[in-house]
């Protein structure tokens, strides 16, 4: 028998006892020795997960499937690592401002990604930078996780730095908000309202990260469990949201890849109704505070994640494949150096991997290990034998030219 929620069981049950019967389960999954409880109230019931046979093996299922991930990976040369990395990064920052109907493209995020320097004191050229260099992070091995509410404060700052906030949308608080806060759905009916004052903000923020650091609990589910927390705290008058979802993508970084919590944002985008209704179920009186059913949603949306990711690098590999086959004849066909065609096989990588192809001058010497002065002799060289453009002047940036990408099997 499948594993139903109690609002579905008392829906099914036609018996004038149906709410007795409910009650007899609440009381079983409440006190089951394998439930965890989260010390966190609300209107109905303290919320706990139950772990049913299903969610054990669905977590199991996504544990497999990312050994796959992280060996797909390893098997890719560190150029198409790394351009994997940043496409996804894009790919998840534009994702998660979406779902908060905050504007960015993917070009305007590249180009954040791209720049040394310091941004101009414009809020417009200084919006997403610190929200993107965070999801960049996730790749280091040394990752930051918040253990303390200045941690969490420090990360939503970041997270909505150049944000034009109002003065009433900004943290009045200690570290929190002061006020109440309504969340707002369809014919602007009140679907949730955040906890309040701040103080039972903070008691219950604590709790989140005392769940989300806990060793008593599997971290794929604890992390889950403290992003629903979160969201139901909303401790934030604005970004809760982008700074939930963010938090999500940290704590799954140490069971789950870089990878897979690099498209968390996207495919929550691709499934928003069902998403936002996986918390308005949790939060329904019948269902008496079971996160059951939130957690095993984003379970699978995590295994929605790592199947596309599987998809994309399996058939990328195959046409990366092609490249390194043809090297050799492309290499004699036109008379290129050892460095040259180095330089193609970079850019190749980029033309694979990337949804911004280009790479400036400085990486393709760092690549090649020569200097920029003398890398340019083989770039020039190569730009006029159609084999590489230029993209860009200042800074000086190549891509590899459509023709020579079709003679390699691009």
């Amino acid at each position: 028998m499948p594993y139903e929620s109690l609002k579905e069981l008392f829906y099914k049950d036609s018996t004038s006892n149906r709410s007795a019967n409910v009650d007899l389960r609440l009381k079983a999954r409440f006190e089951a020795e394998s439930t965890f409880r989260t010390s966190i109230a609300t209107p109905s019931g303290e919320l706990f997960l139950a772990v049913p046979r299903e969610l054990s093996l669905l977590n199991e299922k996504v544990l497999r499937y990312e050994r796959k991930i992280a060996t797909g990976m390893r098997l890719l040369p560190p150029v198409a690592q790394w351009a994997m990395i940043r496409d996804l990064v894009i790919t998840e920052v534009v994702s998660t401002n979406e779902l908060e109907g905050v504007y960015s493209t993917r070009r305007q995020i590249n180009e954040i990604l791209q720049s040394d320097g310091p941004f101009e004191s414009s809020s417009e050229r200084k919006r997403f930078r610190e929200l993107a260099k965070l999801y960049l992070g996730l790749n280091e091995q040394e990752r930051s996780r918040p253990t303390q509410l200045k941690d969490i404060r420090s990360i939503y700052d970041k997270v909505m730095d150049g944000e034009p906030l109002k003065e009433n949308e900004r943290p009045d608080g200690k570290y929190f908000r002061r006020d109440g806060v309504e969340v707002i759905g369809a014919g602007g009916k009140v679907i949730h309202e955040g906890l309040f004052p701040e103080s039972a903000i903070i008691d219950a923020m604590e709790r989140m990260l005392a769940i989300a650091n806990s060793e008593e609990m599997p971290e794929t589910l604890s992390s889950i469990v403290s992003h629903f927390l979160f969201e139901y705290i909303h401790p934030f008058y604005d970004g809760n949201g982008r700074t939930g979802r963010y938090l999500l993508a940290l704590y799954l970084s140490s069971p789950l890849s870089t990878m897979t919590c690099l498209s968390l944002s996207r495919v929550i985008a691709e499934n928003r109704d069902r998403y936002y209704r996986s918390f308005r179920e949790t939060e329904h009186p019948l269902n008496h505070g079971e996160l059951t059913f939130f957690v095993l949603f984003m379970l699978e949306l995590v295994g929605l994640a790592q199947g596309e990711l599987d998809e994309e690098m399996t058939q990328k590999r195959k046409l990366l494949d092609t490249v390194e086959d043809n090297l050799g004849a492309f290499k004699s066909a036109h008379g290129l150096g050892d460095k040259e065609i180095e330089a193609v096989y970079m850019l190749a990588q980029l033309k694979l991997f990337a949804t911004f192809p280009e790479a400036p001058q400085e990486e393709i010497a760092h690549y090649v290990k020569l200097s920029r002065q003398q890398t340019r002799v083989y770039t020039k060289r190569l730009e006029e034998k159609g084999m590489i453009e230029a993209v860009s002047k200042r800074p000086l940036r190549f891509e590899l030219s459509d023709s020579a990408a079709h003679e390699l099997g691009i």
